[in-house]
């Protein structure tokens, strides 16, 4: 199978899946043969991976998981986590989340479930009704079939990755994503964003999306106007600035949970940034 086709033409088609009074914003589809390691990050959204082969660890709040073939692992919202110690880590995977605006309580509720659910690792799943159609979804993915196929497809394996992990419950097209830099970078973004509490080098980042990491500092340079580094920064103190503003901790705290190695070097970056120090600012802006 030629995973790259499959991943770009799911890019392409199935970004929303959507059904009757279900809605779900699909971020990526991945997959690949021999998957990296990951540092340690979380996402706000969901995702989802199945091993069609090879070995690892996952590791999630402390808990480790031994991953090999016919395994599912699902990372929820806000949950720290990682791989480790890959063998020909051969990985599909699928970040998501549910567009609740135009998706039904009940719908809400299944997905409200998952990201409660503590059970996040399956074992000897390969011939799980969702191993199936994922493998099913890929085929139709590689032979290009058409966006309204493969978008129903999607909404039908998601909920069955929620059935997977909870058990049953109650009742024009885009670029491809690995072809738009702004796509790539915007994925970059929602990783910076969601991490920031972690280290965030430039090599762990690119790593993880599969980049070299000079391809991803000239993405950020063209696309952003800025550095990788300025980018990083700049997020941690907007982050840190809400911190301050809504918050009582106290500026050394917030200054670490922001991914500062030092409430000095914050203090100096912060000043650069707003021209002002943090606590002068937490006096002016604190609500």
């Amino acid at each position: 199978m030629n995973l790259n086709t499959a991943v770009r033409s799911l890019q392409r088609g199935a970004h929303v899946c959507t059904g009757q009074d279900l809605s779900i914003r699909v971020h990526y589809w991945g997959a690949h043969r021999k998957h990296a390691d990951t540092p340690v990050h979380k996402h706000s959204f969901f995702e989802i991976c199945y091993v069609a082969d090879g070995k690892g660890t996952y590791m999630e709040n402390g808990q480790e998981y031994r991953l090999e073939k016919g395994t599912f692992f699902c990372s929820r919202p806000n949950q720290l986590h990682k791989i480790d110690e890959g063998d020909n880590l051969h990985l599909l995977w699928v970040a998501f989340e549910v567009e609740k605006e135009h998706t039904s309580k009940e719908y809400r509720h299944l997905f409200d479930q998952l990201a409660q659910e503590k059970n996040v690792y399956r074992t000897d799943a390969s011939n799980e009704p969702a191993a199936l159609l994922w493998l099913t979804l890929f085929m139709h993915a590689e032979q290009q079939a058409s966006s309204s196929v493969l978008a129903t497809m999607g909404a039908a394996l998601l909920l069955s990755l929620q059935s997977l992990f909870c058990g049953v419950g109650d009742s024009q097209k885009p670029k491809p994503m690995y072809d738009n830099k702004e796509q790539i970078v915007e994925k970059a973004q929602r990783f910076i964003q969601d991490n920031l509490a972690q280290p965030l080098s430039l090599e762990e980042v690119a790593n993880f999306f599969h980049i070299s990491p000079r391809h991803l500092s000239r993405l950020f340079s063209e696309t952003t106007g800025i550095s990788y580094t300025s980018y990083v920064r700049q997020e941690r103190v907007r982050e840190a600035s809400k911190k301050i503003r809504s918050t009582s901790r106290s500026i050394t705290s917030i200054a670490y949970e922001c991914g500062f190695t030092s409430v000095h070097y914050f203090c100096r970056v912060f000043m650069q940034e707003t021209s002002i120090t943090p606590a002068e600012y937490r006096r002016r802006n604190q609500v």
